[in-house]
C-alpha cells in the first residue's frame, strides 16, 4: 500500500538541456578560485581530447574583489577555451583563450546589453556579463551533436523522474535545441511532459517568433502529447549582482540598469506572440521589470481581449505594492524559485547591490494572500531540480541545514501550500490541470505530515505519466 500518492511535481521554470550539457564538464560547485583551477586542470588531464571546457558553477562571493581573472584560469590551460558559469548563469569567467576566440583581446564590440569587465587599462579581466556579451564567446563553442543532446536529455529526464517530477517548462530554447526533444518524442522515449519555450530576443524578435511557430508546427506533427510548444520566453532584465535587474530606484552605487526592450517594441512583440497563440513567460527580477512585464500584458489584454491566457512572470523577486493588484487583474501566474528565499551568499550579493530592499525579496506569502496564482520552479542549473529543499525553504525561509536566521520569515507558507505550488500550481501554469490526474508519483512516506528531515529523505517508488509507468525503484535497493 503506497504511503503517499499524488499527481507529481511539476517544474515551472527549468533548463534540463542546458543543465545536462553543462554537467558534461567538471563540477566546480562549492569550490574557491584555486579549487576551480585545480578541478579544470584535472579534468583536462583526464580528457586530453577536449577542445573546449564548459562547466559550473561558482557562487558570487568567490568572485568578490576581482579574484577571478583570465590569467588565473590560464593556469588550467592557456590554449583551450575555458568557460565557468556563475551560479546565477548571468555571467561567466573565462580564460585568455576564450577571450581571444571572441576577439575581445583586440577590441570589445559595442553592446546594447551585457558587458565585458575591463581593468584600469581597458583590458578584459575575464568576467563577461549577460547574454549578448556571453553569446559572443559561446558562438565559438563546438556545437553539440544530436546524439549528445539526446543523451543529455535522457540523463536529465532520469534525474527529474527520480525526484518525482512529471512535467517541466523548458524555459530557454534556441535554434539547435528542439531536435533532441523531437527525436525522443518520435521514438517514444520521452517519459515526461515537456513544454518548450523558444526565446524571443529584442534584436531578432520577428525571426525568433517565426522560429517559435515553425518549432510548434514540427512538434505538433510529431503527435506526442508529452511534447508541446505553447509558450515563448522573454527576458525583461538581468540580475541584482550584475547590476542589470531593472529597479524603480537606483542601485546602492548610484547607477540604474538599462532596459533590454524599448517599451513600444516590447508591447508590439507581446501582442504578436499572443496573436500567434503563445503564452508569454517573462523573466523579471526587479520591481521595474515586473511593471514592464505587466505593461506588456495589459497591452495584450486591451488589444486582444480578456481571454484565459495565463501570462507568467518568473522570479519576480522584488514586487512593488502597486503590481500585486495588476497581477491579480490580469491573471498572472508568478513562478517563484522558493529555494532562493534564504540568507546566504546570493542574498548578501543582493543586499550589497540594492540595500534594504533585499529584505523584502521573495514575497511568497503575500502572493498567495493577494489571490495571485503561484507556481514553483528550480531554474536548474541555477539550483538543483529536486523539489524538497525548495519546499522546506518556502516553509522556513532558510535552506535545509542552514544555521542563519530566516530571511523575511513573515513570507513563509505552509507545507500544503508549498506542495500545491510545486504540483497543481505549475499544472495550472502549463494548462495541464485537466490531465494532471493521468500522472501519479508514489513516495515512501507522507510528504504532507512528515518532518523536514524526513522530507529530505523521501524516495520515489514509482512514476506514471499519461497513464504509463515510466520509472520504478527496484525493491532490491529499498
Amino acid at each position: 500500500t503506497p504511503v503517499f500518492s499524488f499527481t507529481g511535481f511539476r517544474d515551472g521554470h527549468i533548463h534540463p538541456l542546458f543543465a545536462s550539457r553543462e554537467s558534461a564538464g567538471p563540477d566546480v560547485s562549492g569550490l574557491d578560485a584555486a579549487g576551480i583551477v585545480d578541478a579544470v586542470m584535472a579534468y583536462l588531464a583526464a580528457n586530453p581530447e577536449v577542445t573546449w571546457v564548459d562547466c559550473g558553477s561558482f557562487e558570487n562571493d568567490v568572485a568578490a574583489g576581482g579574484a577571478l581573472t583570465a590569467k588565473l584560469l590560464d593556469l588550467a590551460s592557456a590554449a583551450i577555451p575555458i568557460v565557468v558559469h556563475a551560479a546565477d548563469h548571468h555571467s561567466i569567467w573565462v580564460n585568455t583563450a576564450a577571450l581571444r576566440v571572441a576577439g575581445f583581446l583586440d577590441v570589445i564590440p559595442p553592446l546594447t546589453s551585457g558587458s565585458v569587465d575591463v581593468d584600469a587599462e581597458g583590458r578584459p579581466t575575464g568576467i563577461v556579463r549577460e547574454w549578448q556579451a556571453m553569446s559572443l564567446i559561446y558562438a565559438h563553442q563546438p556545437p553539440p551533436t544530436l546524439e549528445s543532446d539526446i543523451e543529455a536529455i535522457c540523463k536529465a529526464q532520469e534525474r527529474l523522474l527520480a525526484a518525482g517530477i512529471v512535467a517541466v517548462q523548458e524555459a530557454w530554447i534556441d535554434r539547435g535545441m528542439p531536435e533532441g526533444y523531437l527525436a525522443l518524442a518520435k521514438s517514444g522515449s520521452l517519459k515526461m511532459r515537456v513544454n518548450l519555450m523558444p526565446r524571443i530576443d529584442v534584436d531578432s524578435w520577428r525571426e525568433d517568433l517565426a522560429f517559435a511557430k515553425a518549432t510548434r508546427s514540427e512538434v505538433r506533427a510529431a503527435n506526442n502529447e508529452l511534447l508541446t510548444v505553447n509558450t515563448v520566453k522573454v527576458f525583461i532584465d538581468g540580475v541584482f549582482d550584475s547590476g542589470t535587474a531593472l529597479l524603480g530606484q537606483p542601485y546602492c552605487d548610484g547607477h540604474q540598469a538599462v532596459a533590454l526592450w524599448p517599451d513600444e517594441t516590447l508591447a508590439e512583440m507581446a501582442l504578436a506572440a499572443d496573436s500567434a497563440g503563445f503564452q508569454l513567460h517573462f523573466h523579471a527580477i526587479g520591481d521595474l521589470a515586473v511593471e514592464k512585464a505587466l505593461d506588456a500584458i495589459e497591452h495584450v489584454f486591451m488589444c486582444n481581449g480578456p481571454v484565459d491566457r495565463r501570462p507568467v512572470i518568473a522570479h519576480a523577486e522584488l514586487i512593488s505594492n502597486e503590481s500585486f493588484k495588476r497581477m491579480r487583474d490580469y491573471g498572472v501566474v508568478v513562478c517563484q524559485q522558493a529555494v532562493w528565499a534564504t540568507n546566504g551568499p546570493a542574498l548578501d550579493g543582493a543586499r550589497a547591490a540594492i540595500g534594504a530592499s533585499a529584505e523584502t525579496l521573495y514575497p511568497i506569502r503575500r502572493i498567495l494572500d493577494e489571490r495571485i496564482r503561484l507556481s514553483f520552479g528550480s531554474d536548474w542549473p541555477v539550483s538543483d531540480p529536486e523539489p524538497m529543499p525548495g519546499i522546506i525553504t518556502a516553509t522556513t525561509r532558510r535552506n535545509p541545514g542552514s544555521t542563519q536566521d530566516p530571511h523575511n520569515p513573515g513570507q513563509a507558507i505552509s507545507r500544503s501550500e508549498a506542495l500545491a505550488a510545486y504540483s497543481l500550481g505549475t499544472a495550472y501554469q502549463a494548462g495541464q490541470e485537466l490531465v494532471a490526474h493521468q500522472d501519479e508519483v508514489v513516495f515512501d512516506r507522507d510528504l504532507l505530515h512528515c518532518s523536514d528531515d524526513e522530507l529530505l529523505e523521501a524516495r520515489v517508488l514509482s512514476v506514471s505519466v499519461a497513464g504509463r509507468e515510466v520509472y520504478r525503484v527496484s525493491t532490491s535497493v529499498l
